[in-house]
């Protein structure tokens, strides 16, 4: 009992002092209210005309930290400053004045376009701005001593990730175009404990991001052309923040992927975060935003420029919208918010050469193994697989291994080398293998084919493939290719009509002259060059927007070939498609023209599955697959979407009706001659024609499930597919 009694007398004390002796949690702040932003100084910052340094200053010692030469000082006062100087001396000043505004913890900063220091010695770094012994001309003094400076926090891991004020820090560094986002720059007073959270380093600002060739610092030129915004979806924006390095940098991997990962700051803001700082900075004036650049040394011309693209990216902030009925047309959109085919292209499987064509990944429990939806051309029925990949654990190169089949048990490998960013972020390069097992229809080739006559060849591919493309604007992309293949076609054992009643003729128009390739081992060597226009958004509702795409190649036997005569032609492909939204994003008319143009050269041939063709899903609706081969074929398609139910911005249930019209001329035995004149061939020949409905559930971006019943001359066809249409 007495031990007890000592043990209670002890707890009972330990219980009793605990709430005199214990400390309240401190609270990190990040964001402050500064009251009327309207009212506020951006001539003289965060620390006002009260704490501006004085006119008279004493040398104290040199910096060798960062990039820009730095040493500090003190005035008559005796408070200690820090100089740095260089191009980021305007520039940090004007990103920490615009900063302070929005109501970041930010250091009291003021510029000078020359400072007088007693006892200068010579400097290791910034001699050249030193003049007559103490005259240091464009300096940028930093009060010494903020407590801002004390530890440092990252941008992935801090108290604040997920909340409306650290996202709309965010949204400042896509503002300012901050390029350098490292760690070392983030300044905390007691991050595990509380304490005040900001950005101490803003030099490398107002200029473009990019890698070491392509980036800037308070250049007003290279700021006005940087693009803001990436992409809008329903509830998020990405904004461009270019970081990654050279691609030769991928030796130096820890740099190199720090470095790449700095452009996830940018990415996937809240909309409602993003407009509640663009509505804060939306406050300010034209002079205020003015005295910003104008107190940090930029010339008038600077200063206006500055002002005007400023105002104009709070502008882009505040127009971001969340539609939510069907009022929403294409005049609300911003020029921002469209997502191209251009940058979907680099993310997924999305060539547009030697054959354009699109698969859709889907991630199983894991970014390194992805199922696949498509992979073949039309005919195939529908396709899929399984992709393995690297993802991001490479950020120079990213590997990847398909392995695809279908309905008709159609087979597909694919080996792959992608190289997102070659020199700049603008550079794509892709280098792949494939090889494709599957059966082609062939009917007939040329004008008069019949439609009573059918019959299927097996064909087998291997080929090397390269590409390389070039973003040169938002929505325009270009390139060149190049292909080795190898091919043998050869009689299927499925049913349909026997050969030898396919093709009728004398004696010595034998099936080989009349179907080129056939058992045959052929091998084609392609190059070309490809560009498109791209501004289809899939972000809400129905595409809208338009696509033009073209194509311009010379294939011809490469090595030997095994029973045939040469191969080689000339071919061009324009493919155009508009998506006019008709008003709204729930109904659309979706209209497109296609022509394949191929010239045989000096008397040789085109193998039979590389002919123009009209039929089948997308090449002629109320046909089946190939049922028309000739060396030319033109398409005209239109079709009206109407959505009936809206499950999400992008998911919905459509109803669509449709007519397709074509034409193909020419025929295997078509020289070069007969080629050229083939304009004056078209509409010489019959059209073919078909008319229809289907049913489309969209899933995503790149996928749909469609339905579509068509009438044509074979009848009633019904197609079955995993694509949004065209």
């Amino acid at each position: 009992m007495r031990a007890s009694s000592i043990v209670l007398t002890v707890v009972s004390a330990l219980l009793l002092t605990m709430p005199a002796s214990a400390q309240p949690a401190a609270t990190a702040v990040i964001w402050h209210d500064r009251g009327d932003t309207a009212a506020l100084d951006l001539a003289r910052g965060s620390g006002g005309a009260a704490n501006e340094p004085g006119v008279e200053f004493w040398f104290i010692k040199e910096s060798a930290h960062g990039s820009s030469p730095k040493f500090e000082v003190e005035d008559e006062h005796g408070i200690t400053w820090k100089v740095k100087l260089g191009e980021e001396a305007r520039s940090e000043t004007a990103a920490a004045r615009l900063m302070w505004a929005a109501g970041y913890l930010v250091d009291d900063a003021y510029y000078r376009p020359s400072i007088h220091v007693h006892g200068l010695t010579g400097l290791v770094r910034g001699q050249e701005f030193v003049s007559d012994g103490d005259a240091v001309a464009g300096a940028r003094l930093e009060r010494d001593g903020m407590a801002v400076d004390t530890v440092t926090w990252s941008w992935y891991a801090n108290p604040f990730v997920g909340t409306r004020e650290f996202n709309g820090l965010r949204v400042m560094m896509a503002l300012v175009n901050n390029w350098d986002l490292k760690e070392i720059n983030n300044g905390g007073a007691d991050a595990v404990g509380g304490g005040q959270y900001g950005v101490t380093d803003l030099g490398a600002t107002f200029g473009r991001t990019g890698n070491t060739f392509t980036r800037s610092k308070g250049v007003p030129k290279d700021y006005a052309e940087a693009r803001f915004i990436e992409k809008v979806t329903r509830t998020h924006v990405d904004f461009r923040m270019r970081s990654r390095p050279f691609f030769l940098s991928i030796f130096n991997l820890r740099y190199y992927r720090s470095r790449a990962q700095m452009q996830s700051v940018g990415r996937d803001v809240p909309i409602a975060d993003a407009r509640w700082i663009g509505a804060r900075l939306g406050q300010l004036s034209a002079g205020q935003i003015s005295d910003c650049f104008r107190s940090s040394g930029f010339s008038p011309a600077d200063v206006e420029l500055y002002t005007t693209v400023v105002q104009q990216r709070i502008a882009a902030l505040n127009a971001l919208v969340t539609p939510t009925d069907d009022t929403t047309t294409a005049s609300m959109r911003t020029p921002a918010s469209r997502v191209s085919d251009i940058t979907r292209c680099v993310g997924s499987t999305c060539r547009q050469a030697p054959v354009r064509e699109r698969t859709a990944g889907f991630p199983l429990g894991t970014r390194y193994v992805e199922a696949v939806a498509g992979g073949f051309e039309q005919g195939a029925g529908l396709g899929g697989g399984v992709r393995l990949t690297t993802a991001t654990a490479w950020p120079a190169v990213q590997l990847r291994a398909t392995v695809l089949t279908s309905v008709h048990f159609y087979r597909r490998v694919d080996l792959e080398a992608l190289l997102p960013s070659i020199g700049s972020d603008r550079n794509h390069a892709d280098l792949w293998f494939t090889y494709l097992q599957r059966d082609t229809d062939v009917h007939d080739i040329g004008t008069p084919a019949s439609v009573d006559l059918k019959t299927q060849f097996a064909l087998t591919q291997r080929s090397y493939q390269a590409s390389f493309s070039r973003d040169f604007a938002d929505h325009l992309q270009g390139g060149i290719y190049a292909q080795r293949m190898r091919a043998r076609a050869s009689p299927a054992s499925s049913s349909g009509t026997p050969i030898d009643e396919v093709f009728s003729g004398s004696a010595a128009e034998t099936p080989s002259r009349w179907l080129p390739g056939l058992m045959a081992d052929t091998r084609i060597v392609r190059y070309g060059a490809f560009v498109t226009y791209d501004t289809r958004d899939d972000g809400l509702g129905l595409s809208q927007g338009l696509n033009a795409y073209g194509r311009v190649a010379s294939a011809s036997s490469g090595g030997a070939s095994i029973g045939v005569p040469g191969y080689g032609w000339l071919e061009g492909d324009l493919d155009l498609r508009a998506h006019v939204p008709l008003g709204g994003h729930k109904t659309s008319l979706l209209l497109r023209s296609r022509a394949q143009l191929k010239a045989p050269r000096g008397g040789r041939q085109i193998p039979f599955y590389d002919l123009s063709v009209l039929g089948g899903r997308g090449n002629g609706r109320g046909y089946h697959s190939y049922r028309y081969r000739g060396n030319n074929a033109v398409l005209f398609s239109t079709e009206l979407q109407r959505t009936v139910r809206a499950l999400t911005d992008i998911r919905g249930v459509d109803v669509f009706g449709f007519a397709d019209t074509g034409q193909v001329w020419g025929d295997a035995r078509a020289s070069l001659d007969q080629a050229l004149g083939a304009a004056s061939a078209l509409g010489h020949g019959p059209w073919h024609s078909g008319v229809g409905a289907g049913l489309q559930y969209r899933h995503s971006r790149h996928l749909a499930a469609r339905l579509e019943f068509a009438r044509g001359r074979d009848g009633t066809v019904t197609y079955v597919s995993m694509t949004r249409g065209f």
